[in-house]
């Protein structure tokens, strides 16, 4: 392994510890409900969605209400129960009840539309702490989830190898702003499957990327597709790298079509075997338990509502620039959706997303960042080597695709009379993306300056990565 990309993932791997730590129990996006899916698997092996069963166990109904989890979720003005009274009087109440109380819940759960291959793997977190109270084995369940920005990091610098070469000084700033990015490092820290699906989307873009430089043989088609086939069974929002999975095996065995008929043969074979042994066993199994395969293909609660063409593109205007006088407002939640939403979920908003950066420090970012991807525009348009059109072609459809979902789903979802669906951490799926313009926009800088000006960029992800922590003390224990 290349000594940077070691000490990066060292890096990676600490600050991963103290977000698992800092962060207190059910003070993430959703925690309250992934957690929940994740026990009644680790204890009775069933998934979530029994109407005969609350949605939380009575162990971690217990333990919400000592730490007043509820009441603090994204309500900066409560504090969480934090003393050794607290918590004394949590062990009296019964802190290690009957393992009955541990698989009782199991309910309808918020979750419980994911697959379950992330919550089979967090479960074996949940196990080896089996001996330990619920904030043991929740701490454990954080902990194992460290895996997936750790292959987040690899993932990015592998990608940048197949877009810049051996460039091991391009490779860390595209692989360092991935793997230091505070908010991916706090979501990943958290129980929550998306830091998973930010691994198999950054590894699909790094095979999908290598099958069209190199050419597609056997085993980068099997692994493209088996990659694509985990993303499924992670979630929902992975049908989105089906077109690009397409255009990548239509653009391949069109290049072998003077090959051997057994080769092209094996070649979908495996394409098809890898997809059947992950997505097609899932399918197969929610059909046999009467549930859906992915919840969040079958609509948003507004099924009802025909499609209105010029109201959709009204909505996308509206979301990415000020609304034009002549256009009937959206209701969105917020006057700039693009900057409130995407700069600001990407650069920090912690907790239940109640927990956010200074806005002077915002905007700073925001123009950093316009700058970064107007750099790598700029490099690219001159670089001296042509524009490589079908791996052009496959990251635009992966990031179109991805866009396209989201925008699909909140348009309905408001359309519903619910909130805002749209969150920055739903763009982590394109993260190498992220990184490979950082490092474009680096070859601007003249070779013998750029390991200087790489490590301003690593120094500023990292004091930002402080500062997020210092922002979570303040509001959690101060």
């Amino acid at each position: 392994m290349p000594a940077p990309l070691a000490w990066l993932l060292v890096a990676v791997a600490f600050l991963g510890v103290a977000w698992a730590i800092l962060t207190p129990a059910w003070q993430a996006p959703d925690e309250n409900s992934h957690f929940a899916y994740v026990q009644v698997l680790a204890e009775r092996f069933d998934l979530p969605g029994d109407g005969d069963h609350p949605i939380y166990s009575t162990e971690q109904a217990r333990a919400m209400e000592a730490v007043n989890a509820d009441q603090v979720a994204g309500f900066p003005e409560t504090k969480p129960q934090w003393s050794e009274e607290a918590f004394e009087r949590w062990r009296a109440s019964g802190a290690d009840p009957p393992e009955r109380l541990r698989a009782d819940g199991g309910g309808p759960n918020p979750a419980g539309s994911n697959p379950p291959l992330y919550y089979l793997y967090a479960g074996l977190g949940y196990r080896a702490a089996a001996g330990g109270d619920i904030f043991d084995r929740l701490l454990a369940v954080r902990l194992v989830g460290l895996l997936w920005p750790l292959l987040v990091t690899v993932g990015v610098w592998l990608l940048a190898g197949e877009l810049f070469g051996r460039d091991r000084t391009l490779q860390l700033a595209a692989a360092a702003l991935a793997g230091l990015l505070p908010m991916l490092s706090f979501v990943s820290a958290s129980i929550n499957p998306d830091g998973m699906l930010y691994a198999t989307w950054t590894f699909f873009l790094w095979l999908g990327v290598r099958a069209l430089r190199r050419g597609l043989d056997l085993p980068t088609a099997a692994g493209l597709a088996l990659v694509t086939g985990v993303a499924l069974v992670v979630k929902g929002t992975s049908y989105a790298l089906l077109p690009a999975l397409a255009l990548v095996l239509v653009i391949g065995l069109w290049r072998l079509r003077r090959r051997s008929t057994a080769r092209l043969v094996a070649l979908v074979g495996s394409v098809l075997l890898a997809l059947a042994v992950t997505v097609g066993v899932w399918t197969a199994l929610a059909r046999s338990l009467d549930r859906t395969a992915s919840g969040q293909l079958v609509g948003t609660g507004s099924d009802a509502v025909a499609l209105n063409v010029k109201q959709l593109a009204s909505y996308l205007w509206q979301f990415y620039f000020p609304r034009l006088p002549s256009l009937e407002p959206f209701p969105l939640s917020t006057e700039q959706p693009v900057y409130d939403i995407f700069a600001k979920g990407v650069w920090g908003a912690y907790g239940w997303l109640e927990i956010g950066l200074p806005e002077p420090l915002y905007i700073v970012l925001a123009v950093l960042t316009l700058a970064m991807l107007g750099a790598a525009g700029y490099a690219l348009l001159r670089s001296p080597r042509r524009i490589d059109l079908p791996i052009a072609l496959f990251l635009l459809l992966v990031t179109g695709a991805l866009l396209a979902g989201l925008h699909w789903t909140e348009y309905h979802y408001v359309l519903a009379g619910n909130v805002n669906f749209m969150q920055g951490r739903y763009l982590f799926p394109l993260i190498g993306l992220g990184g490979a313009a950082l490092a474009k926009a680096l070859t601007l800088v003249p070779s013998s300056r750029r390991p200087s000006v790489l490590a301003g960029v690593i120094g500023l992800l990292l004091a930002l990565q402080l500062y997020g922590m210092g922002l979570v003390l303040e509001r959690f224990y101060a």
